[in-house]
C-alpha cells in the first residue's frame, strides 16, 4: 500500500494543542448546516466566476484592445492551471488537512480575484487568472474532502454530496445572469471584485463551523507533483490549442510531446518514491478506475454537448449570445431539479441506480437532438435538452460517491482531486473535438456527429458502472 496509506494520521494543531477538540469538532451536528454552507459557498464562487466571465469577454476585449488569442487565454489560462493542479491540490490537502487546504486555497482565490479586478492590462489579467486556476485546483478537491470528514455516516454523506453536486447546477444557471448584470451595471471588474467579500465570509464560516481535519504527515512527492502538473497542464493545453491552431501546429505538437514524456516520468517516479502522490496500486481497484472514467465521460458529454449546441444556435440558427443563453434555461432548470430533488434518492438507493438511469436518460436526450439541422426546431430542441439536463443532473451528485467510496477517508483529497482532474480532461477533449467537427463539416452534419458521440459516451458510462459496481454499492 502507498506511503500515504501507511502514514499515521494526526489531528491539526488546534486540536492537539489543548488535548481536546474544539467545540465545532466535538459536536459536529451543531452548526452542520452552516459548515456545509461555507464549503459550498467557496465551491459555488469558483464555478460562478468561471461561467460569469464568458458574457464579459467582449467588454474586456474592448477595454484592452487585445486580440482574440489573448482573450481566449483569460479562459484557457484558468482552465489549464486548475486542471493541472487538481491532483496536486488533493494530495496536498490530505497532508495539510482538508480544512486548512480549503482555507488556504480560498484565500489564494480571493487575493487573485482582487488582482484580476485591478489588472491594468490583458497580460496582467491572464497572469492573475492563472493564479486563480491554481487556487481553484486546491479548493475543489479540498471541499469534497472536508465533506467526507464531516459526514462519516454514509446516508448523511450522500445527502451532503448531493447538495455539493447541485451547487454546480446553480452556478450554471446563475453565472451568465449574474455576470451580465454586473457587467452592465458596474463593469466587468465587478465579477472578480465580488469574490473578495464572499470568499472572506466563506473563510470565516469555515474557521468557526468546520471541524479541523486529520493531517497525514507523509513527505510530499515533489517530483511526482511536478510531473503531474506537466501531464495535465500540457495535455489539456494541447487539446485546447489543437482545436484552435490545428493538430499539426508546432505548439500543439510540443505540448503533446511534453505531456507524453511527463506521463512516462510520472509512472517511473510513482513506482520508486516511498510516499507517492498517486500510488499506481490504486489502479487495480475497479471502482476507482471506473469512477475516473465515468467522470471524464460525464464532462465530455454534458459540457461538450452544451458547447456544440451553443455554437449551432448562434452560427446556424442565428441567435445572439443572450438568445442562446436563454435557450438553455430548460436544460439548466432540469439539471438543477434532478440534482437537488431527484438525486436525493442516492441516500436510499446508492449511486449505481442513479448513474445508470442518468446516463441512459442523457444518452436518449442526445439521440433525440441528433436530427437537429439548419432550420430551427424548437420543440425537438427543448425536449432533447431537457432530457439531457435531467440525466446529467441525476449523474452529477453521484460521481463523487463512487470515487470517494473506493478509497479510505484519509485519501479523500486524492480521490476528489483525481476525479476533478479527469473531469476537466474529459471536458477539454469534448470541446476540442467538437469544435473541430463543427468547423470541418457542413452545418447540421457536424452537430449530428457530436451528439452521436455524446450518446455513445453516456452508453459507455452505463457499461462502466455495471462493470465496476455489480452489486448495490453504498453511496
Amino acid at each position: 500500500m502507498s506511503g500515504s496509506a501507511k502514514a499515521v494520521p494526526r489531528v491539526s494543531d488546534d486540536v492537539s494543542r489543548h488535548g481536546q477538540p474544539p467545540p465545532s469538532a466535538a459536536a459536529p451536528a451543531r452548526g452542520a448546516g452552516l459548515a456545509l454552507f461555507a464549503v459550498c459557498l467557496g465551491f459555488f464562487m469558483v464555478l460562478l466566476d468561471s461561467s460569469a466571465l464568458n458574457v464579459a469577454l467582449p467588454r474586456i476585449r474592448a477595454e484592452f484592445a487585445g486580440g482574440l488569442s489573448g482573450l481566449e487565454w483569460t479562459v484557457n489560462g484558468y482552465t489549464i492551471a486548475m486542471a493541472a493542479f487538481l491532483l496536486s491540490g488533493g494530495s496536498i490537502g490530505d497532508r495539510w488537512g482538508a480544512r486548512r487546504g480549503f482555507q488556504v486555497s480560498l484565500a489564494g482565490f480571493v487575493v487573485s480575484s482582487a488582482a484580476c479586478a485591478v489588472s491594468p492590462s490583458l497580460p496582467a489579467l491572464v497572469a492573475s487568472r492563472v493564479v486563480q486556476g491554481v487556487a481553484a485546483g486546491g479548493l475543489l478537491p479540498a471541499s469534497l474532502a472536508v465533506i467526507a470528514h464531516m459526514y462519516a455516516e454514509p446516508a448523511r454523506r450522500a445527502k451532503a454530496l448531493t447538495i455539493w453536486g447541485g451547487v454546480s447546477s446553480l452556478a450554471l444557471v446563475c453565472g451568465p445572469v449574474v455576470g451580465g448584470a454586473l457587467t452592465s451595471a458596474v463593469g466587468w471588474r465587478a465579477i472578480f471584485l465580488i469574490n473578495v467579500p464572499v470568499g472572506l465570509l466563506a473563510i470565516l464560516l469555515t474557521q468557526l463551523k468546520v471541524a479541523p481535519s486529520p493531517v497525514h504527515g507523509a513527505h510530499l512527492d515533489i517530483r511526482g507533483q511536478i510531473a503531474a502538473v506537466l501531464v495535465v497542464g500540457c495535455g489539456v493545453g494541447a487539446l485546447i490549442e489543437g482545436g484552435d491552431r490545428g493538430w499539426a501546429s508546432p505548439l500543439t505538437c510540443a505540448l503533446l510531446a511534453v505531456a507524453v514524456a511527463s506521463l512516462a516520468a510520472f509512472a517511473w517516479i510513482e513506482q520508486r518514491v516511498p510516499h507517492p502522490m498517486l500510488p499506481l496500486s490504486l489502479f487495480t481497484r475497479p471502482r476507482f478506475v471506473a469512477g475516473l472514467a465515468i467522470g471524464a465521460l460525464f464532462q465530455f458529454g454534458a459540457y461538450g454537448a452544451q458547447f456544440a449546441l451553443s455554437l449551432h444556435l448562434q452560427n446556424v440558427w442565428g441567435l445572439d449570445a443572450l438568445g442562446a443563453g436563454l435557450s438553455f434555461v430548460p436544460f439548466a432548470a432540469m439539471w438543477t431539479f434532478a440534482s437537488f430533488v431527484l438525486a436525493r434518492l442516492v441516500s436510499r438507493t446508492g449511486a449505481k441506480p442513479l448513474l445508470v438511469a442518468g446516463a441512459l436518460g442523457a444518452a436518449c436526450g442526445a439521440a433525440l437532438l441528433v436530427p437537429l439541422g439548419e432550420q430551427p426546431s424548437w420543440s425537438l430542441f427543448v425536449a432533447g435538452s431537457c432530457l439531457l439536463g435531467l440525466g446529467a443532473g441525476l449523474m452529477g451528485p453521484s460521481l463523487p460517491a463512487v470515487v470517494l467510496g473506493a478509497l479510505p477517508t484519509h485519501q479523500s483529497g486524492l480521490a476528489s482531486g483525481a476525479l476533478n482532474a479527469l473531469r476537466q480532461v474529459g471536458g477539454a477533449v469534448g470541446i476540442a473535438l467538437f469544435g473541430l467537427l463543427l468547423e470541418e463539416y457542413a452545418p447540421g452534419i457536424g452537430l449530428r456527429i457530436c451528439l452521436a458521440l455524446v450518446a455513445v459516451g453516456f452508453l459507455a458510462t452505463v457499461a462502466a458502472v455495471l462493470w465496476s459496481m455489480p452489486r448495490k454499492a453504498a453511496p
